[in-house]
């Protein structure tokens, strides 16, 4: 499997926010070379943050609501594993996730 550039992240989140009604709009923060982080800015006032490091393999998405994670999943430090929202500082390994199926299960929780 070939590895993504930033601008590919880009391009899947891009297209994954054009499909998806529970999206209001997104704010690029960072794109270089190495690093992609976005925020995705949600209907009901939340938002989700995207990062990806093609140099560490680093990824994570966070749903962010009233200033504190609810929900998470991510890569970093003990391969993936996901933030519950029932016990948000737990680390429950996971399967790896793109953006496209962390926001349909944002959706899923929230929507």
């Amino acid at each position: 499997m070939a590895v993504l550039t930033p601008e590919d992240h880009l391009e899947q989140i891009v297209a994954a926010c054009a499909r998806a009604t529970a999206v209001e709009a997104y704010t690029l923060r960072t794109l270089d070379s190495d690093i992609l982080s976005l925020r995705v800015h949600l209907t009901d006032g939340s938002f989700i943050e995207a990062f990806y490091n093609t140099a560490t393999d680093r990824t994570a998405f966070a749903l962010i609501h009233q200033d504190e994670r609810v929900y998470g999943k991510d890569n970093a430090k003990i391969g993936w594993h996901v933030h519950p929202p029932d016990d948000r500082k737990v680390h429950r390994p996971c399967a790896p996730v793109s953006f496209e199926e962390f926001l349909a299960e944002v959706v899923a929780l929230r929507f």
